[in-house]
């Protein structure tokens, strides 16, 4: 059978698998296939042909798009008309697609300011595993109309439904941007100017630390004193406001005792800095390593921290002005353990790669508990009942 290309053949391919009790694994570039559990599945439905934009309206601000796009694509045909996905999803390969980032409910360092993707996607159209075509939303922001399945296929993995049309909410792209950089900080001083800053009216749009272990992005490259790292501060905006709140967060930083100093980055430089950071650049994985993703409340950040270096070294990037830490951590360290972290700080923890296959036992999503299983089941069965889109992807048995 040729790849499909239409919602149709979507349709077509799933009503086979139904036919025949086939499982299947969806995909588009394949860029996030590491990103849960292994599928449960004998064939794979590729939803790559699936790709273009079908309606784009730049003065209203409401782009209709196939989920097999390539990211790259379409942000360039955003560039184009001055806008942009205002929650800044991460590439992580150059394959990646918008399906696959909707479909993870991925969002990069803009998202403590824009939100979360799901906040950016106003409809869709799908097929479930009943083999059946269905929309959910619509195309205007202000839609209360029945359930918001939106929000529920954005992190769904792809196990209720296989996406066939997204309608997404874009935003005028800044008209310049610049990063002022902190030295010198250690991590609590840096997580708390981190957290001031976002307590001011000057909207910060990026609040970063890197370690000065880390090998740093080309912008900040050598700026890190040995045993200290980075704190970052996005602004964008008009050219006179963001000098002007430039200025403002410089002498929040100047009245932070231990900052020797700052510096700033124009917009160039801001635009490399944050895709590396949101790229997560600097955190390579080695043999016999994974790499996790904490999501917490930015003031637990440092306690968090401080749980998972007992555990064994670590390597960490923080971002989202500490709600959201990276960290590279042995395989010797229990994924329970991680876990348990993440909640004892009042978050939860994925796993997000691992340099080799974890084993099969491992939570790679926080686990559930006996009422959350419940409703993972129950939509599964009331989208899915054969359980033949991505089995096992998120938790198993679902």
């Amino acid at each position: 059978m040729h790849p499909p290309t239409t919602a149709a053949d979507v349709q077509e391919r799933i009503a086979w698998a139904l036919g025949h009790s086939k499982a299947l694994e969806l995909r588009g570039g394949g860029s996030k296939r590491g990103y849960g559990r292994t599928v449960e599945a004998a064939a794979m439905l590729s939803l790559a042909g699936l790709r273009g934009i079908v309606t784009y309206e730049p003065r209203e601000l409401i782009c209709v798009v196939r989920p097999g796009t390539p990211l790259v694509e379409l942000e360039a045909a955003l560039a184009a008309e001055g806008q942009q996905l205002a929650f800044e999803p991460p590439h992580w390969g150059a394959a990646a697609t918008i399906g696959g980032a909707i479909a993870c409910n991925l969002a990069g360092p803009r998202r403590f300011r824009a939100g979360a993707a799901r906040d950016h996607l106003l409809g869709f159209q799908a097929v479930s595993g009943r083999a059946e075509v269905f929309h959910g939303g619509g195309r205007v922001v202000k839609n209360v109309t029945g359930y918001d399945l939106s929000k529920l296929m954005c992190g769904s993995f792809g196990t209720l439904a296989a996406l066939t049309e997204l309608c997404l909410k874009v935003l005028p792209a800044p008209e310049t941007a610049a990063t002022l950089v902190a030295p010198g900080l250690e991590r609590r001083a840096a997580l708390a100017l981190l957290g001031e800053a976002a307590r001011t009216p000057h909207e910060p749009s990026g609040l970063a630390w890197l370690p000065g272990g880390l090998p740093l992005p080309a912008p900040v490259a050598g700026l890190a004193p040995a045993g200290s790292g980075l704190a970052l501060l996005r602004i964008e905006g008009p050219a006179p406001s963001v000098a002007y709140r430039a200025g403002e967060l410089g002498r929040l930083i100047a009245a932070t005792h231990q900052a020797p100093g700052h510096l700033t980055l124009g917009a160039e430089a801001s635009r490399d800095l944050w895709r590396a950071v949101r790229e997560l650049e600097p955190l390579a994985l080695r043999v016999g390593e994974r790499l996790w993703r904490l999501s917490l409340p930015a003031t637990a950040a440092e306690l968090a921290l401080q749980a998972l270096e007992r555990e064994g070294p670590a390597r960490v990037l923080v971002d989202w002005g500490g709600a959201l830490v990276w960290a590279i951590l042995p395989a010797g360290v229990a994924g329970g353990r991680v876990h348990a972290i993440a909640a004892e700080a009042g978050g939860h923890a994925r796993l997000l790669r691992a340099a080799e296959p974890p084993e099969p036992g491992l939570d790679v999503f926080a686990p559930l508990s006996p009422g959350q299983r419940l409703l993972h089941q129950n939509l599964k069965r009331a989208f899915d009942p054969q359980r033949l889109l991505n089995p096992g992807r998120m938790y198993a048995e679902i």
